[in-house]
């Protein structure tokens, strides 16, 4: 028998439960069955009335949206019908993650609600109130304001899914990405618009992540603190877009814990670091990379105390283990 799973978060999860196939569909495995895809939702959004009749909410149409795709995903976030959707589902486990929690949301009639990476903007519904709808930030706003809606968010969804069907994917945005010239760069402050992540809130979101593991004691997949963008796989560099191994190591570590059921909660440890010392192994096909560029990145993240380090000193020594540099970097590893 498959064992179905619900979605409730963004691509970032979509993209690992595809194991990195960014043009898949479903779930890469043939025992595991995809329940609802829940993205561009907004946990605590969820919990509060909508602010729409139904015959309002019915009246959004496919044609006005700039991505017609999202057409569904919108009505949803405007008639909240995510959590009802959830418990009603027959699925077995629910993999998620919080990086919508990152993006604006609007407030009407003493309500609010997602907009769905901002679509809610493009409809007549919106017109029909414009002057009236403001939009606001929960990564701005005081945690004791909110924090109360994601505990009743979360006893709703523990109603059907027990800490053990719960598998949190920890987030962290991308601050740096793997450049087409093989050099790590900044993310352009343009790609980060108002609907996409920032990591300006990387600290906050990672308080809300520690409180909903101190109460809920979800599984939990730590792993993107360890990666970066990557140009080679995506023209949009916002943050949430990952290099490819990153949802691989994730898609396999949510394989474990579904089949095997650990007594283990927290997956930490990026599975590139079982694989260091694979010497002239070169997974970046066509893809050179600025080793001189690199090694100063590497005692740069150091210093900052940025995980990505290791990364970058794996794909370094993969790449070219014969450079001095890079033996010089591996010995400082390998002394600990």
């Amino acid at each position: 028998m498959s064992v179905k799973i619900n979605i409730l978060g963004s691509c970032v999860s979509r993209i690992i439960m595809l194991n990195g196939n960014k043009g898949g569909h479903g779930i890469a495995s043939p025992d595991m069955e995809l329940g609802y895809f829940l993205d561009k939702q907004n946990i605590v959004c969820a919990m509060l009335p909508s602010a729409f009749s139904d015959e309002e909410v019915a009246s959004v149409t496919e044609a006005e949206l700039w991505d017609g795709n999202r057409h569904k995903v919108l009505k949803q976030c405007l008639d909240k019908s995510t959590v009802r959707l959830l418990l009603e589902s027959d699925a077995d486990y629910v993999v998620m993650d919080l990086y919508d929690m990152q993006a604006d949301f609007a407030v009407l009639h003493n309500t609010m609600f997602s907009t769905c990476a901002h679509e809610f903007f493009n409809t007549k519904l919106f017109r029909k109130y414009q002057g009236q709808v403001q939009t606001a930030n929960f990564m701005k706003l005081p945690e004791w304001l909110w924090y109360g809606y994601v505990d009743l968010f979360f006893e709703r969804l523990m109603e059907k899914y027990d800490r053990n069907h719960i598998i949190l994917n920890r987030f962290r945005s991308n601050t740096y990405y793997l450049s087409k010239a093989g050099r790590l760069e900044r993310i352009p402050d343009s790609f980060k618009q108002p609907f996409h992540s920032n990591d300006n809130y990387n600290p906050v979101l990672r308080r809300l992540e520690d409180h909903i593991i101190r109460k809920y004691e979800p599984y939990v997949i730590d792993l993107s603190r360890f990666y970066c963008g990557d140009a080679n796989e995506w023209e949009n560099l916002n943050g949430a877009h990952f290099e490819k191994e990153f949802y691989m190591d994730s898609f396999e570590t949510v394989c474990r814990i579904i089949r095997e059921k650990p007594t283990q909660r927290n997956f930490g440890s990026p599975l590139f670091l079982e694989r260091i010392g694979r010497a002239g192994e070169k997974p970046w096909e066509g893809v050179s990379l600025d080793v001189a560029q690199l090694t100063g990145k590497v005692l740069e993240l150091l210093d900052q105390k940025d995980l990505l380090w290791i990364n970058l000193l794996d794909k370094l020594y993969r790449y070219a283990p014969g450079d001095k540099r890079v033996q010089e970097l591996a010995e400082c590893f390998t002394r600990g």
